[in-house]
């Protein structure tokens, strides 16, 4: 238990700081050192290591854009079946 704490503050460290360097260090103590949990999350995060590695390092994120998508989403269905497009469309562009 000890193990899969210090590999889960370690992991957090490194999304805090934008440490994605050391990615790779980490999924090997994982898949050595820690409980089967964290070594199936680490075989996960090796499947597609380029991805993460960059969304560990860039300062760049969708946070915004998906945020944006979610309110559209909400909007949508609450008018599904209700309103026109032209009505949604004021909706979107409308409501902040």
């Amino acid at each position: 238990m000890a193990s899969a704490c210090d590999l889960a503050r370690e992991f957090t460290d490194m999304l805090r700081h934008r440490r994605g360097h050391q990615l790779r260090s980490w999924i090997q103590k994982a898949e050595l050192s820690g409980p089967d949990a964290t070594g199936v999350f680490a075989d996960s995060i090796r499947q597609d290591l380029k991805a993460v590695t960059a969304g560990l390092t860039l300062p760049y994120s969708s946070g915004i854009v998906e945020g944006h998508v979610n309110r559209i989403k909400k909007i949508k269905r609450q008018m599904y079946g209700r309103a026109s497009f032209t009505l949604l469309r004021a909706r979107i562009l409308l409501q902040p």
